[in-house]
């Protein structure tokens, strides 16, 4: 179970941050649950069995990027993430692999996302 209820990002790059997230949370089995336009921007929810994570239209500049880190139920989800979120057109921040400055079992893999976001997929357990 997440420790978060939901997170939520603003972005003056709705429409490119949706696809771009549709993209590579697939592999974690990650989908758009809605999607609903607004009067200054629109929202969109994604999540698996609830929504969880939310994408929200800004106006005006770019708000600053934050870090956030998704779970993966396993290595191989960590390296499916990575190679889906480059393809859907992140730039790379850190391969899969061992973490070992954070613990022995610390495995994950990052991405910077269109509008500058770090995001993160890691595991934490053997193998």
């Amino acid at each position: 179970m997440s420790i978060f209820d939901h997170i939520s990002l603003k972005t003056t790059r709705l429409a490119e941050m949706q696809r771009f997230y549709e993209a590579a949370l697939a592999p974690l089995g990650i989908e758009m649950k809605f999607h609903v336009d607004r009067p200054g921007g629109g929202v969109a929810g994604f999540g698996r069995d609830w929504v969880e994570f939310f994408i929200g239209g800004a106006e005006g500049t770019e708000p600053p990027p934050i870090h956030m880190a998704f779970c993966a139920k396993d290595r191989e989800e960590v390296a499916a993430f990575h190679a889906a979120a480059l393809s859907a057109g992140g730039t790379d921040n850190g391969a899969p692999g061992l973490r070992p400055k954070y613990h022995n079992a610390y495995y994950a893999g990052f991405v910077i996302d269109p509008a500058g976001n770090n995001v993160e997929v890691v595991h934490q357990g053997a193998g």
